[in-house]
């Protein structure tokens, strides 16, 4: 799978409901922002809406909101003054109504800034990132860059896909990290 240049450089990675989700579920929240240094982890605040909302967690919002206070993640407004990114935000909405707010604030942000996604949603926002150069991970690439990192073993990831599969819903290509090939830009993450 082809992904924009390599993350060589620090970059902003905008985290999506769904990562933030599966590492929630798992208990490894905090993990993520370390994982992923030395980038800077933000969350727009259409994902923070989502991602703060679960219907059998009524303190899911308070949880967040511990989590980005502790490791420092920000929240960062969406841009609705940039008229390319909020053109951009409706014709996603438009043509793309499956897409979650979250996401599509993400993806327009994205293609006009230099911006990277963290996002699960290879099936929408893949094509999406290829087709207009924007640089994406998923959650298995974050758990391969927490294995190569030594953060993670390939049984605490394995464990973690188990345990996102059964807490959170999460679906996955591989069951075992070892399956997963990852692009050549993770291994020097």
């Amino acid at each position: 799978m082809f992904r924009k240049k390599y993350m060589g450089r620090n970059k902003v990675i905008l985290v999506d409901a769904d990562v933030i989700s599966h590492f929630m579920a798992t208990g490894y929240i905090d993990k993520l922002t370390e994982i992923l240094q030395p980038h800077a982890v933000m969350i727009v605040e259409n994902v923070y809406k989502e991602a703060g909302y679960h219907p059998t967690q009524p303190d899911r919002k308070r949880k967040i909101d511990e989590w980005m206070a502790r490791c420092r993640v920000c929240k960062i407004s969406f841009p609705y003054a940039n008229e390319n990114i909020r053109r951009e935000f409706f014709r996603l909405k438009k043509e793309s109504p499956m897409l979650g707010e979250g996401e599509r604030a993400c993806m327009s942000m994205a293609r006009f800034g230099q911006e990277a996604i963290a996002s699960s949603n290879f099936r929408d926002v893949a094509p999406y990132c290829i087709e207009n150069g924007i640089e994406y991970i998923g959650t298995l690439d974050i758990l391969t860059i927490a294995m190569n990192k030594g953060i993670f073993t390939s049984k605490e990831c394995n464990q973690f896909i188990m345990d996102a599969k059964a807490k959170n819903k999460a679906r996955f290509p591989v069951e075992d990290i070892t399956d997963y090939e990852a692009p050549e830009f993770i291994r020097t993450f």
